[in-house]
């Protein structure tokens, strides 16, 4: 068992080295044209409501980001995978590449940077290429309560729990 997990994280791994797909659904709903990412740089984020755990790691590259993120739901599926995204003003915009109950799915997530963390956002979803996409970025909710707050990195832990 402990095997297989390794062996997924190895493919993740992979997976989010080589870049965002030129060809990605996410790409066709979100296009990089102005860019501030000076106030934004390496970090460790966390939600906690209860037993429930929303981490996240990002990885700034210009506008580029890479990271892990993890939900860890008490008494519900629990995820964990890479996000590669992009960066456009104050959202973060990534596929995230996870292993929910042994399979590997791929879905879009979006951030927003506020002053005290991350919030996600959610909106109606369609599918486009086989992944869940937001159909408009613009008009997602941030206040569903998934505030994310900094952590120090070394409390970071991204694997299920």
């Amino acid at each position: 068992m402990k095997a297989s997990y390794l062996l997924v994280a190895a493919i993740l791994a992979a997976a989010a080295c080589k870049g965002p797909k030129e060809d990605s659904p996410i790409d066709v709903h979100f296009s990089p044209d102005s860019v501030a990412t000076a106030e934004i740089r390496e970090g460790c984020f966390q939600y906690v409501n209860g037993k429930d755990t929303v981490r996240l790691r990002i990885q700034p590259d210009e506008v580029n980001v890479t990271g892990e993120l993890a939900y860890l739901f008490h008494e519900k599926d629990k995820s964990w995978g890479q996000i590669n995204g992009t960066l456009k003003d104050s959202l973060l915009v990534a596929e995230y590449t996870f292993l929910a109950e042994g399979d590997t799915s791929t879905r879009q997530v979006v951030f927003k940077r506020f002053e005290d963390g991350w919030r996600e956002g959610y909106g109606e979803i369609q599918e486009a290429d086989g992944v869940a996409v937001y159909q408009n970025i613009d008009s997602l909710d941030y206040g569903m309560g998934v505030n994310l707050v900094p952590i120090p990195c070394d409390q970071f832990q991204s694997k299920l729990d």
